[in-house]
């Protein structure tokens, strides 16, 4: 019993020495893409990382003077765009050499949960960890042309408020964390999705969107505990 006492009380020194806690917000910039599968031998898709952002609080408990754990919570703007070529035919299947394009742009807002453990190298924190998402709105709007058969061009734009996808995403998240000051520090960030946000149907069972974003900000730590050691 005395052996369990004394280890509890080393334990409660051990946080009470090194357990502080970071409370900030954040805003970042960047590029974004939503990548598609889309593919046939008569088609040519571009995609594009288009700028995007993100912004909102986090928090982080210190233990130790190498580790902590990170929670964020964001809005999180997701922009995408692409470009489709399609190589006409004649009614024998052969190319015609007329092209029809269209282009595609995305747009989701999400309120993003991220938690992460991060390892400090002096000013230098390294972490690593997931992100859920739920979307609070998205929509999209779509151009095009292609030859009307008669020497002219017909062409098109369709808006969309609200775009056929899940209602959550989640994905790995990586970044960089660099103290200028005890108050200010540049990061950066990375976010891969591994779900595909695209809802499945059997017309679409194939096809894939998943997001990709980068980023890079300030964050500013207004409020911190640092408890200090009992004796």
């Amino acid at each position: 019993m005395k052996k369990l006492l004394y280890l509890l009380t080393i334990f409660h020194s051990s946080f009470s020495v090194f357990g502080q806690q970071e409370i900030g917000i954040k805003a970042n910039v960047g590029l974004s893409r939503i990548y598609n599968n889309e593919n046939s031998p008569l088609t040519t898709l571009k995609i594009y990382f288009v700028p995007s952002g993100q912004g909102g609080i986090f928090y982080n408990f210190n233990f130790g003077n190498k580790s902590l754990l990170g929670a964020e919570l964001l809005f999180i703007q997701i922009n995408g765009k692409e470009q489709l070529d399609l190589q006409g035919t004649d009614i024998h299947g052969q190319p015609s050499g007329e092209t029809f394009t269209d282009n595609t742009e995305k747009h989701i807002s999400y309120l993003g949960l991220p938690i992460y453990y991060g390892f400090k190298i002096k000013k230098l924190t390294l972490n690593l960890g997931i992100q859920t998402s739920l979307v609070l709105m998205s929509g999209g709007e779509e151009k095009g042309q292609v030859p009307d058969g008669y020497g002219g061009i017909s062409t098109w734009d369709n808006k969309f408020d609200k775009l056929y996808i899940d209602a959550f995403d989640f994905g790995a998240r990586a970044g960089l964390i660099f103290n200028l000051t005890n108050k200010f520090s540049i990061e950066g960030t990375y976010y891969y999705g591994i779900n595909n946000i695209l809802q499945k149907d059997k017309y679409n069972s194939e096809l894939k969107w998943k997001i990709q974003q980068m980023t890079i900000g300030l964050r500013y730590t207004f409020f911190t505990i640092k408890k200090k050691e009992k004796k």
